[in-house]
């Protein structure tokens, strides 16, 4: 295992870093206070080619590589964490949902678009109920004639309102729940489809979170993703990569709270001292660092696979996301600590980064839990 990064990794890396501090640290209070979609911050975002990383040349991608995409996620998350939960819910799964699963014309249709930037992609696969299907508001697809007639609710749809296209589940075989789920791709205009409400978070604002209505939303059949009754194949496809991007987000966010410590240890002074001359202060400080290291190294050896084509990272995925979700909440907590009284005030970043974080450790509670993954894997159960 090797954890140097190459040239352009590295280059990629520093631009993203540079094009964070210098055009979007500014507005992330803002940002943050609003909830509002950053809709400028986006565009020069994707004028970057934040959005197309990971995508084929031939649909407007740059192929970069996944863990040029995980360094990206990173940084843009310790400057802005709405932001980067923006590029992943669009990248990671609306529009690799299109990439892997998507025909060919689909892919020309949605994706040249979506690396520019210029159509925010949704994953609408929530629902209510703890697991999508099971509810009375579950979304049902009927067939009628070559097409679908699809009703019920989406919850907790990331980036809705601002998406373009969304890639929404629907159950097409009620007979068989778990192997009875389809893909449909949904335009945002599509006569039926509707933001029924902006869901309040605590955290990652500016990144909108709605609910979503379907009332008879006629949907062709050239608009099925992948093939009917495979849906889930689709989620279970994406979710290693998934974990890991949330990953990238949570240390990038972490990050920023061990800068944001140090700085202030270095800063505040008490008996005559800065208070990051006193042992329990460095004790803290050492600790984050300590496992921000670790878990950057586990999440980059995890990333190095995917780019491999390594079947192992799907459980390496889920050891990364054990681990990274313990120190990243850890951090932040230990981060208010260092600042003592003044950590509780939203006057100080820290209590935002707390905020945050457990946003990007909660969206993927719905799946099935990392230890659970882990353990069935190395016990052979």
């Amino acid at each position: 295992m090797s954890y140097t990064l190459t040239e352009e990794q590295q280059l990629i890396q520093q631009n993203v870093r540079e094009f964070a501090e210098e055009y979007v640290l500014e507005h992330t209070t803002e940002i943050d206070t609003s909830g509002e979609f950053p809709t400028e911050i986006v565009g020069q975002a994707a004028e970057q080619g934040l959005f197309a990383l990971l995508f084929p040349e031939e649909f407007g991608g740059v192929e970069a590589g996944f863990l040029s995409y995980i360094l990206t996620v990173e940084e843009i998350s310790r400057t802005c964490a709405a932001l980067g939960s923006i590029i992943v819910n669009h990248c990671s799964l609306a529009a690799e949902a299109i990439n892997r699963f998507g025909s060919k014309e689909q892919k020309e249709q949605y994706l040249p678009a979506m690396c520019a930037g210029e159509t925010i992609g949704a994953f609408a696969l929530n629902e209510f109920c703890a697991d999508p299907g099971y509810g009375e508001s579950k979304v049902v697809a009927v067939r009628e004639g070559q097409d679908y007639v699809l009703n019920g609710k989406k919850y907790f749809v990331m980036n809705g309102g601002a998406a373009g296209v969304y890639v929404v589940f629907a159950l097409t075989d009620p007979e068989n729940v778990e192997k009875g789920m389809s893909a449909f791709l949904i335009e945002a205009e599509t006569p039926g489809f509707s933001v029924a409400r902006t869901i309040e978070k605590m955290g990652l604002n500016g990144c909108p979170t709605v609910e979503i209505v379907l009332e008879n939303v006629k949907v062709l059949a050239s608009n099925l993703l992948g093939k009917e009754n495979e849906g889930m194949k689709i989620v279970q496809t994406l979710q290693p990569m998934f974990k890991l991007a949330l990953a990238a987000q949570t240390l990038g966010i972490a990050q920023s709270a061990l800068e944001n410590s140090i700085e202030y240890a270095k800063q505040r002074v008490q008996f005559g001292r800065p208070i990051g001359k006193f042992p329990a202060i460095q004790s803290m400080i050492a600790e984050m660092a300590a496992n921000i290291h670790i878990g950057r190294l586990a999440l980059y050896d995890a990333a190095e696979m995917v780019e491999k084509g390594e079947e192992e990272y799907e459980v390496k995925a889920s050891m990364v996301q054990l681990f990274v979700n313990k120190i990243g909440q850890k951090t932040c907590l230990d981060a208010i600590q260092v600042h003592g009284g003044y950590g509780y005030s939203q006057e100080m970043l820290v209590s935002r980064l707390l905020r945050d974080v457990k946003g990007t450790i909660a969206i993927d509670s719905a799946s099935e839990f990392p230890e659970k993954i882990i353990a069935q894997n190395i016990m052979g159960l």
